[in-house]
């Protein structure tokens, strides 16, 4: 059995992180181990639970390339993997310094649109140039890896053409979640939740996401602040940690939203509040391919998303109400066309259920992953 170390920043409940876990305890030919490179272990406990391994190298601080590398040297001389498997920007620079101390095959995932004109923009003159350095060493860097996997075709072009990638090198895995996850719930769970929530009969959109500025929570308040004048009976749940929740506190605070938005923070009961919610709202700007959506459509909840490409991905106008992206007034127009609607969005969510079930149930996903480490070994083997 061969084995492959996942490198990762943390183990918190991002998209990226939460798709790896449910991708690794599904292998069969694969022996995972996990190590992460800063604090934040919200998934370890979950990991042990399917008898993987999980390192944490403590390291304090951003870009700490040099302490993060040396920390991973001796774990790598106790793991001996065959390939170490690369997620998000810092663990992808510390697995491309270690492949000269230590030779292994090294694939990096590509989970974000991180160089789009429409990153650039939105940044500021300092946070620009930030972007571009951090660029050029990406693609600098990136000729030590052997394969990218993308999570998305949106994802593998973006990325080819910033990093300057020959596109046969870059393989495109959706990502999976676990069907059985996301099955009805009984109504005593519902009515439990609803309590714990202290929900009544309200109707309740639901966002699920890390709290940042791209993820486009504030078009959603934005958009929820006019909605509630004339639909009052809307309650709005955001479950999510990030550091963008101080803003959208002081936006919620400031408006006189405090009693119909609760910031949920982190929870281990996504599939539980989609079965709760009746809608789900996705307004990102960028995305990897969504695994909120992709939990979304697997729930059966009818779904109002942006028109981001990652997004069409995954969606399209029969499985879902689109909206412009970072257009709040657009978003609030759709969100009363899905309140005025619900049998036809009930139609689309059964629709995007099907579709989900074909393209990202985690078994088939897992299979390829597993295929694709072993092929890229067999390929290894015959180049010598």
């Amino acid at each position: 059995m061969i084995r492959v170390l996942f490198l990762i920043d943390t183990l918190l409940t991002g998209g990226a992180e939460k798709s790896l876990v449910s991708i690794a305890s599904k292998f069969t030919q694969v022996e995972p181990v996990f190590v992460h490179i800063y604090d934040g272990n919200f998934l370890e406990k979950s990991l042990k639970g399917f008898g993987i391994k999980v390192f944490s190298l403590g390291v304090k601080r951003n870009y700490n390339f040099d302490d993060a590398t040396a920390r991973l040297l001796p774990i790598l001389q106790e793991v001996k993997p065959d390939i170490i498997h690369s997620t998000l920007f810092n663990s992808d620079i510390v697995a491309r310094r270690i492949k000269a101390k230590y030779p292994v095959l090294l694939i990096n995932s590509f989970v974000n649109n991180s160089y789009t004109a429409q990153r650039y923009s939105n940044s500021s003159i300092i946070n620009k140039f930030k972007l571009f350095l951090f660029q050029q060493y990406d693609k600098f860097s990136a000729s030590n890896v052997d394969l990218f996997i993308s999570n998305s075709e949106a994802i593998k072009l973006t990325n080819a053409s910033a990093l300057n990638i020959p596109h046969q090198k870059i393989k495109v895995i959706h990502r999976g979640r676990e069907i059985s996850q996301f099955q009805p719930i009984s109504s005593h769970q519902k009515e439990s939740l609803k309590r714990e929530l202290k929900l009544s009969d309200e109707t309740v959109l639901l966002n699920v996401g890390r709290l940042l500025e791209r993820k486009g929570q504030m078009d959603l308040l934005v958009a929820f602040k006019k909605l509630v004048l004339t639909q009052p009976n809307l309650k709005l749940l955001i479950a999510g940690e990030g550091s963008f929740k101080n803003n959208l506190k002081e936006f919620i605070d400031n408006n006189g939203l405090a009693s119909k938005v609760m910031l949920l923070g982190n929870r281990n009961d996504i599939s539980d509040l989609l079965q709760l919610a009746d809608y789900f709202i996705f307004p990102s700007w960028y995305e990897g391919l969504p695994g909120s959506l992709i939990e979304a459509m697997m729930a059966g909840t009818p779904i109002v998303a942006s028109d981001i490409p990652e997004n069409l991905e995954c969606i399209s106008r029969k499985t879902g109400l689109i909206f412009e992206t970072k257009n709040s007034d657009d978003l609030k127009t759709k969100i009363i066309t899905a309140l005025n609607d619900r049998d036809g969005m009930l139609e689309k969510s059964r629709l995007a259920k099907l579709v989900a079930l074909e393209k990202f149930d985690i078994n088939k996903i897992a299979s390829v992953y597993e295929k694709t480490y072993l092929d890229l070994i067999e390929k290894k083997s015959l180049n010598g």
